[in-house]
């Protein structure tokens, strides 16, 4: 994967969120932040799985619900990124990324681990 300039990785994100209700927009923002120097597919990954994990371990939080949704946002536009050529994306690399971050993979992890501590 090529290595992509900032001001575009945070660009490709602010047009994918132009429709967006401002809340859930917000939140995507604010699950994004931390990781927002990343590789846009990266990040966007990294900062979804965080979000799936606070979920897990926060159920019944008030905010579990926009988080959750803005995780789901996240992971969706991370596989969106992953096909972008404009983004070095292609078929394999988001072939390879689901492999990874699947029922197999890590997010296959997390729901083992909660389902584990709730046994």
């Amino acid at each position: 994967m090529s290595s992509t300039p900032i001001s575009t990785s945070e660009n490709w994100l602010d047009r994918h969120l132009i429709e967006v209700p401002p809340h859930l927009a917000e939140a995507i923002r604010d699950l994004m932040a931390p990781w927002h120097r990343l590789h846009p597919v990266s990040g966007m990954t990294k900062a979804a799985l965080y979000g799936f994990e606070s979920v897990a371990n926060n159920v019944g939080d008030s905010d579990s619900a926009i988080v959750l949704l803005a995780a789901d946002a996240l992971l969706t536009y991370a596989f969106e990124a992953a096909t972008d050529p404009a983004l070095g994306g292609s078929a394999n690399f988001t072939i390879n990324m689901a492999r990874r971050i699947g029922p197999c993979g890590s997010i296959g992890a997390l729901l083992e681990g909660v389902s584990d501590e709730r046994g």
